[in-house]
């Protein structure tokens, strides 16, 4: 739940009556079955075969960090962005591939349809905002029978810029039908973080990814809670304000 102290980011906090909550997928609304250690070893595989030094990638940082830095590395050098377009499309085909192979055995977390229900039933708008490519997303949700609680997706494969970028919230948020200052992100990461502070939305972590829950307060949350079963109590609030 809330609590106070030092924050490196600057917390952004409801001002209107929530309209619309978006959602990260993996380890807030569902169990990820994702082998990242395969996925991002797999993708520095293939930069080090585009002829960069596979030193310079470190398999312990996110793929965010590791693809930010090969785009860049690739504009210093020069290279066409047409050139730089089709790299990283090899680069989202290997991704989409591992997302793949586990997909049929996604799990939700517990409290993750009650709390979409729960949404759905006071006229509040959901959607889900992933960095997962569409067909794992798409796949995952009708797996676990989330998808007819989720009224729009915003993916990898999207024709934005992925989170922390915000241009894919604000997509979605112009999907949804509603104003971003009517909105909050929930998520588990200090990514989905990142992007609600890039997008000027509030932001609640939720413990059930692998960051603590002070770093998810630095982060810029306004609210930490243990899942989104939990999460449910503090939406009544917002919801009632």
């Amino acid at each position: 739940m809330e609590r106070k102290g030092d924050r490196v980011a600057t917390t952004v906090r409801p001002t209107k009556r929530l309209r619309a909550v978006i959602f990260d997928l993996d380890d807030t609304l569902v169990i990820s079955t994702v082998n990242f250690p395969k996925f991002k070893g797999l993708v520095i595989d293939r930069i080090e075969e585009f002829g960069e030094d596979r030193r310079l990638y470190d398999p312990s940082e996110t793929i965010v960090k590791i693809l930010d830095r090969f785009e860049t590395r690739m504009r210093e050098k020069g290279t066409p962005e047409a050139g730089i377009k089709d790299m990283l499309a090899e680069l989202d085909a290997i991704m989409d591939a591992v997302e793949l192979e586990r997909v049929d055995e996604t799990a939700t977390i517990p409290g993750s349809r009650e709390t979409l229900q729960f949404l759905r039933d006071r006229g509040i708008r959901v959607g889900v905002l992933t960095r997962g490519c569409d067909a794992y997303a798409r796949k995952a949700m009708s797996t676990t029978g989330i998808d007819g609680l989720v009224d729009a997706i915003e993916s990898r494969n999207s024709h934005t810029r992925p989170k922390p970028n915000p241009d894919s919230y604000l997509r979605l948020v112009r999907t949804l039908g509603v104003e971003k200052d009517e909105t909050l992100f929930v998520g588990d990461h200090a990514i989905d973080a990142q992007c609600a502070a890039n997008a000027g939305v509030p932001f609640i972590g939720v413990m059930t990814g692998d960051v603590p829950e002070q770093a998810l307060f630095d982060a810029g949350s306004f609210a930490v809670a243990r899942d989104v079963d939990e999460l449910r109590g503090l939406l009544v609030t917002l919801l009632h304000d």
